[in-house]
């Protein structure tokens, strides 16, 4: 299988193939939903002041459950639900980016509303039959429902396959009885309907296996039984429990997707959900940018403002780069969703990755521009940085996502190669394969990719995605046969690849987005901001994937390694203090 037949911007480019009929123009909501995107952002606004209050719901660790009736009141919980079930109706572009309006009020709040939404009953949104939509869509929107998640067991944490909790079918047919445990479900304590995975008994090819199914059930229902709520670093005031089912009975008519099919749609709503958690740092990002902007040109140091100062203008510079970038990524990303017809997986799963980190770090900075003051309780800072912190593990840890990005974008190359080998036993054939991959190798070392759709002030930007688009593929297909199957292993090299793809996935989206920007603003010479943004990301960008191609040979991995080894070996760090002896 060849890239041109994938509607995946970065599963082409691990192929070498700049797809930019995906990417450009950079896409915008249509006027109308534009405006009503505003007119929900105004009611949250208006609402935030009046109701929310971060500070004292951090402090006792929980928010008043009337909040999930207000936020219903605003028609906050049916954002993306159609309008025939009672939802707003708006595009996946539209729901993020209300989701990013309220993590920047209270990052508790937005993970109860996400919660809900981006996963809870997202299941049922994505594959759930016309019946099973009817009788619960419009209640869910409505908030008459609320909804939770039920995939992470204390054994199964990322590794969504090996999940302990079994379904079995009742001896009359009409039942699923369950039996299991979830651990740390938002919304867990106040769910009134919970989307849950258990593995079921299947047949295929006449051999019986335990696969993963997904069931929708109303609550309260006997047999399921939610925990005390746990003490959380960050995000407190939201709902976290385990869940106990015991027995629990679900009519066969409330399986979504199908039996054996759950892993499909745990995939499915994880690659929605990410999007809507990296949303949710933009919006987070923007609010302590602000902050830390307030204070490096307030604050009066040595008789001079701390923004004047260039270790603090390069925090700023740096903050604001992150933020913009991930931006671009994210509503490029969500582009694809509401397009219908792209496969969206790789960039989901990058533009989290990408959006958690940059978050932390602004974070961190925020702080450490605010210095003391931002340590203190009395500031909204240092809750700022707790809640920010269960971004990368939230949705798939970052470390899952980099090896999910490599070995997803690399799965198509391995696959030609596969091919390839076998089509060179077999010459007559396989010659359409062999000349097809013999082309696009001499289009890719000798002409190489040619982008058309840039702006000329951003060429020697677009030289440089076109340049390490084919050092990249290139060096994707040493590694596959370098290691075979055994890539799967590697994970050091999987690092390398999947931050190699996130620069290039950020370089193509700022490129994107900064040609349309000259294009809406008069030229280059009135967006001035934007590209020297976009001239220092690339250039970051520059010297972190030459160091990852070096280092796919010249490395210290097997220091690293045989390192840990010893500190599992010796139970954690061996020496004592030198001033001991």
């Amino acid at each position: 299988m060849t890239s041109i037949n994938q509607n995946s911007f970065m599963k082409s480019l691990f192929f070498g193939q700049i797809r930019e009929e995906f990417i450009f123009p950079y896409p915008h909501l249509p006027a109308e939903t534009a405006e009503s995107v505003k007119m929900v952002l105004d009611s949250i606004e208006r609402f935030s002041k009046e109701q929310i209050k971060a500070a004292e719901w951090d402090e006792k660790g929980a928010m008043p459950k009337e909040m999930l009736a207000q936020m219903a009141e605003l028609g906050i919980l049916g954002i993306a639900v159609p309008e025939e079930f009672g939802g707003l109706g708006l595009p996946q572009s539209g729901y993020v980016r209300i989701l990013a309006s309220m993590a920047a009020i209270d990052g508790a709040s937005a993970v109860t509303m996400g919660a809900h939404q981006s996963i809870g009953y997202k299941a049922l949104l994505l594959f759930g039959a016309e019946e099973q939509k009817k009788k619960y869509l419009p209640r869910l929107a409505a908030g008459e429902l609320i909804a939770c998640y039920c995939l992470t067991e204390a054994g199964s944490g990322s590794d969504a396959a090996s999940i302990k909790t079994s379904a079995k079918l009742s001896a009359d047919g009409k039942h699923w009885i369950l039996n299991g445990s979830k651990l740390w479900i938002t919304n867990g304590g106040v769910a009134t309907f919970a989307t849950i995975f258990a593995k079921t008994e299947v047949e295929e090819k006449g051999v019986k296996k335990d696969k993963l199914t997904c069931f929708v059930v109303e609550l309260p229902a006997e047999g399921f039984i939610p925990g005390p709520p746990e003490h959380k670093l960050g995000i407190r005031a939201s709902w976290t429990n385990a869940i106990t089912i015991e027995n629990l009975k679900i009519p066969v008519e409330n399986v979504v997707g199908g039996i054996g099919q759950g892993f499909k749609v745990a995939m499915g709503v994880l690659n929605h959900g990410r999007l809507g958690l990296a949303a949710g740092c933009i919006g987070g990002a923007k609010k302590a940018i602000e902050a830390s902007v307030q204070h490096a040109t307030e604050r009066v140091q040595f008789k001079k403002r701390i923004g004047d100062f260039g270790q603090i203008q390069e925090k700023i510079a740096r903050m604001m780069t992150k933020t913009y970038v991930a931006e671009s990524m994210v509503y490029m990303t969500t582009s694809f969703i509401d397009r219908k017809d792209m496969d969206y997986s790789v960039e989901s799963a990058i533009a989290k990755v990408y959006a958690s980190e940059m978050l932390w770090e602004v974070m961190d900075e925020n702080i450490q521009i605010w210095a003391g003051l931002g340590y203190m309780k009395e500031y909204p800072y240092e809750r700022w940085l707790r809640d920010a912190r269960i971004n990368r593990i939230f949705e798939g840890t970052n470390e899952i996502l980099r090896a999910f990005i490599a070995l997803t974008g690399m799965q198509g190359p391995g696959q030609e190669l596969a091919g390839l080998a076998e089509a060179i036993k077999y010459p007559l054939k396989g010659i359409g394969l062999v000349s097809d991959f013999a082309i696009r190798k001499v289009k890719q070392n000798v002409l190489g990719e040619s982008m058309t759709k840039p702006h000329p002030a951003l060429k020697k930007m677009a030289g440089m995605l076109e340049e390490y688009s084919v050092e990249f593929a290139t060096q994707v297909e040493v590694l596959l046969r370098r290691h075979g199957k055994q890539i799967a292993e590697k994970q050091f090299a999987q690092k390398r690849i999947a931050d190699i793809a996130i620069d290039l996935y950020g370089m193509a989206c700022v490129l994107a987005r900064v040609t349309d920007a000259i294009a809406r603003n008069g030229g280059p010479e009135k967006t001035q901001l934007e590209l020297a943004m976009a001239e220092a990301f690339f250039n970051r960008a520059n010297r972190s994937i030459r160091g990852n191609f070096k280092a796919m040979d010249r490395n210290d991995d097997e220091a690293m390694k045989f390192i840990a080894a010893q500190a599992y070996e010796r139970g954690g760090y061996p020496f004592d203090s030198p001033l001991d002896k």
